[in-house]
């Protein structure tokens, strides 16, 4: 009976030293690409827009999913210059448990946004805020501004600015959250 209760204990040590590494671990990759940890079980607020065909996207019908989400603008020049790193992180994320959502805040709507996506070849997902709903909705200051959403809608960070999406830092940090 001492052995088993030795075992026990042992694996109930491993086991929290193991999570309490992880969650260190996390802490700093959220650190070092200058991202900020959110603290608590904050969901995501619910939302519909229309993506740039007309279609109503719902945040609902990407629970399961790990989200990036980005507030930008076509006229926002920190914005232009991540673009290219948030497509090539949506590529390389492409058949896992992953999406990067881009909600444009452009005033002029989906022709602005049309025309800029076809200059650049992007072919991620661009939701509309013309009139900044979603974007008041999360309390958004300045763009950019990125939000990690885990698969059950939790709000894990936020990075203000332009980022480089393309380190490894973010890509393990977001390992993290799709392997869970």
């Amino acid at each position: 009976m001492k052995e088993i209760i030795f075992l026990a204990l042992i694996i109930i040590s491993i086991l929290f030293l193991s999570i309490h590494s992880l969650d260190g671990r996390e802490d700093e990759l959220f650190s070092k690409i200058g991202m900020i940890k959110i603290a608590g079980n904050q969901k995501s607020p619910e939302f519909s827009l229309k993506d740039m065909d007309g279609k109503k996207i719902a945040m609902k019908h990407f629970r399961g999913k790990v989200i990036l989400l980005n507030f930008w603008a076509t006229w926002c020049t920190p914005c232009r210059e991540e673009m290219s790193s948030l497509e090539w992180l949506q590529n390389h994320f492409e058949g896992k448990d992953f999406i990067f959502l881009a909600i444009s805040v452009d005033y002029g709507g989906v022709k602005a946004v049309q025309e800029f996506m076809n200059k650049h070849q992007y072919n991620f997902l661009v939701l509309l805020d013309p009139h900044h709903q979603v974007y008041d909705l999360f309390k958004v200051q300045g763009i950019p501004t990125t939000f990690l959403i885990d698969k059950r809608g939790v709000i894990l960070g936020k990075a203000i600015g332009p980022r480089d999406w393309r380190s490894e830092m973010v890509v393990n940090l977001l390992n993290q959250f799709i392997e869970k």
